[in-house]
């Protein structure tokens, strides 16, 4: 009876720990929340072709790599505010918050808009109060007190004021990331990303064939996304990043690492040089003789 009542106790205590051990790792379980937002329905400066369905995708794949994510599509103005200012407050919640938008984008007096619909100006000093200012997403995140912020821009189409605004630059200017944000652009600063011929942009298709590599940081992510724009479009277009990052993220984890097989690897040859016998030492060379000791040999001999 005592031996049973020890084992009873035992397994008690042992699922007790695992279940202590469980909900620690649901407490350090990462919480991730992602906006998206996509114009495409443009009708006084330029309809876009793949804005929503850049969305679209990145909703799916995002979804699959642990966030919570709002879907916004063809927003006007007020739309997009409260969306901003709504994400803001959750990401109050999470640990990781994601901010993209795909449409259109101009930088003035080098402060970056993001387009909404129904966009109407007469002049360059209307914009501040027709689009929305890039810095207002940072700002809202950056309130949340999250420990990490990704941004990503894919509004440097093209500039649909340009013609009417001449002193109006292409694309958008560079943004300093605020410490622990990481803010990647479709393009470089002052140029203009393309919108695709296929379903999504360049940018976008090849953050999706990314996604799901697992031991990709997000340096690395963009580093191999950089490398297929740059192949797709001919060089064309080069997109940038700004990084104040000060730990590491992976949008599907660390995984299976190169450094485990490398170290594996060095084990092994560690292993084999220990197995491996040491050289036997040479013999000591035998000391010379004197001349009494040479003239007695050459008698005895």
């Amino acid at each position: 009876m005592k031996t049973i009542s020890l084992r009873l106790i035992c397994s008690l205590f042992v699922a007790a720990i695992s279940i202590m051990l469980l909900s620690a790792s649901d407490c350090l379980a990462q919480k991730r929340l992602a906006l998206l937002i996509g114009n495409s329905a443009y009708t006084k400066i330029g309809a876009l072709k793949n804005p929503v369905n850049d969305v679209v995708a990145m909703n799916r794949s995002l979804k699959k790599a642990g966030f919570d994510v709002i879907v916004v599509k063809n927003a006007d103005r007020n739309t997009m505010g409260r969306a901003i200012d709504d994400f803001g407050n959750r990401l109050k919640s999470y640990d990781v918050g994601l901010f993209y938008f795909s449409g259109h984008g101009l930088q003035v007096n080098g402060i970056n808009y993001l387009c909404p619909l129904g966009m109407s100006v007469q002049g360059q000093s209307d914009v501040q109060y027709e689009a929305i200012d890039a810095g207002k997403v940072l700002a809202k995140m950056e309130d949340a007190g999250n420990s990490m912020n990704i941004v990503i821009l894919d509004a440097c189409r093209n500039n649909p004021f340009k013609r009417s605004f001449r002193s109006m630059r292409n694309g958008l200017a560079q943004m300093d990331a605020p410490t622990g944000s990481f803010i990647a652009f479709a393009t470089a600063p002052g140029q203009t990303a393309l919108d695709g011929r296929g379903n999504n942009s360049p940018y976008v298709t090849h953050m999706l064939n990314n996604m799901n590599s697992k031991g990709l940081t997000i340096e690395q992510f963009f580093k191999k996304v950089r490398q297929g724009v740059l192949k797709d479009t001919s060089r064309k277009q080069v997109p940038w990043e700004s990084s104040s990052l000060v730990g590491d993220f992976y949008f599907s984890g660390k995984g299976s690492s190169g450094s485990s097989s490398s170290q594996a690897s060095s084990q092994s040859t560690t292993t084999q040089q220990q197995q491996t016998p040491p050289p036997a030492p040479k013999p000591k060379p035998k000391p010379k003789k004197n001349k009494d000791e040479q003239v007695m040999d050459m008698l005895l001999n």
